[in-house]
């Protein structure tokens, strides 16, 4: 099982947020900025830089196995 941790890391020009979500598993971790514009509220926020870090580990996955699948066709 995962753990996810956001955690805020700068404020930025034009309404910009940075920050640093560390997910975990049982053997490994992964560390990655998200910049988002501010949402308004710690929740609303949160809730942005999910969706992005979702977004982001959908694409991951899919172009991971589109290249896993082309490399065992080789």
């Amino acid at each position: 099982m995962a753990t996810i941790e956001i955690k805020k890391v700068e404020e930025q020009r034009d309404h910009r947020l940075l920050f640093s979500v560390r997910v975990s598993g049982d053997a490994d971790h992964m560390e990655f900025p998200v910049g988002i514009t501010d949402q308004g509220s710690q929740a609303a926020n949160e809730g942005a830089v999910l969706a992005s870090a979702l977004a982001f580990a959908e694409a991951l996955e899919a172009e991971a196995r589109r290249r896993i699948v082309a490399e065992a066709t080789r």
